[in-house]
């Protein structure tokens, strides 16, 4: 763990899902998770109520941007 990149950490949150109600306090979650990796030196993408398809695209293309999958 001496190495100054560590790579990416990608977090997937989902407040929402289709038909079912929120769910409250994902937000403090990722807070958390993205503070504890940053501080471990990781670059954290961290994407949102993604459906199923950007899923896919994310893990399987590995295209990771903030928010957004391309």
């Amino acid at each position: 763990m001496d190495h100054k990149r560590r790579g990416k950490a990608v977090i997937f949150n989902h407040e929402t899902f289709e038909r079912l109600r929120k769910r409250p306090g994902t937000a403090v979650d990722v807070r958390v998770l993205k503070e504890t990796y940053e501080a471990l030196g990781f670059e954290v993408v961290v994407h949102n109520n993604l459906n199923l398809t950007d899923i896919w695209n994310a893990v399987t293309k590995r295209k990771f941007k903030q928010g957004v999958v391309k």
